[in-house]
C-alpha cells in the first residue's frame, strides 16, 4: 500500500510538471508554417527565435538543449514537421555546418519545441 501511494505521489508530481510546461502563454500559437520560415536564431540554450514571413516568434524549448546557441553562427536547424506544420511538441536539431568541413557531420541532440510566442515588433522612431 505504501509503495502504491508513493508511486501515485510521484506520478502526480510528474503530471503537474508536464501540465505546467503545456500551459499556453497569452497570444501564443501551437504551430507555424515551415515553408514561410526565413530565419532562426537562439537566445541562450533553451530558446529559439523563428522568423516566419513578417512575424517573429519566440519558442521556449521544453528543456535546455545543447548546441542551440550555435544557431547564431554557421549552424542550421533541422526540423521534423508532421503534416506540413511545425508544432509544439515536434523536435528540432542543430547541425554544425562549420564542423562538416573539418570532422564530418556533427549534429546536436533533438530538442522538443514549446509554444510559439509572438514577439512584438520594435516601435518605429519618429
Amino acid at each position: 500500500m505504501k509503495i502504491a501511494a508513493a508511486a501515485l505521489v510521484a506520478f502526480a508530481g510528474t503530471s503537474a510538471a508536464l501540465g505546467a510546461a503545456a500551459i499556453r502563454p497569452p497570444g501564443a500559437v501551437a504551430c507555424i508554417d515551415p515553408q514561410q520560415m526565413n530565419g532562426t536564431s537562439a537566445e541562450g540554450n533553451d530558446t529559439i527565435i523563428f522568423h516566419v514571413g513578417n512575424k517573429t516568434y519566440r519558442n521556449r524549448l521544453a528543456s535546455i538543449c545543447p548546441g542551440v546557441e550555435r544557431l547564431n553562427t554557421f549552424s542550421s536547424l533541422e526540423t521534423e514537421p508532421f503534416g506540413g506544420r511545425l508544432c509544439q511538441g515536434d523536435t528540432v536539431r542543430v547541425f554544425d555546418q562549420q564542423a562538416v568541413r573539418g570532422i564530418g557531420v556533427h549534429a546536436y541532440p533533438r530538442c522538443r519545441l514549446g509554444w510559439f510566442e509572438p514577439v512584438a515588433a520594435p516601435a518605429e522612431r519618429p
